[in-house]
């Protein structure tokens, strides 16, 4: 049987160095539960025009769940983190 993965979207662009910062914390945690994608926004213009003032955005399992604005609020990336982790590790508790 093969195990679901997490799905952990990050909708960013070229040179945006927040982008930079979410996807290497979130690629750090990459593993056998938890599979990270990144989308150039910059490829597909309903994605820009969606996403542009909003990124870095992350999507879990199809929804949107943290995005620049709520980079001030550490707490709220930490959130996001911690159940990552857990989910990296197989509990989604």
């Amino acid at each position: 049987m093969t195990e679901k993965k997490l799905s952990v979207v990050i909708l960013g662009r070229k040179g945006c160095h927040l982008c930079d910062v979410v996807e290497v914390q979130l690629k750090s945690m990459e593993g056998t539960q938890i599979e990270v994608k990144v989308i150039d926004i910059d490829e597909d213009p309903a994605l820009h025009d969606k996403y542009v003032l909003r990124i870095p955005v992350v999507s879990v399992g199809g929804e949107d769940v943290f995005e620049a604005a709520m980079m001030d609020t550490e707490g709220k990336w930490k959130e996001l983190l911690r159940s990552l982790m857990k989910a990296s590790q197989g509990s989604l508790d």
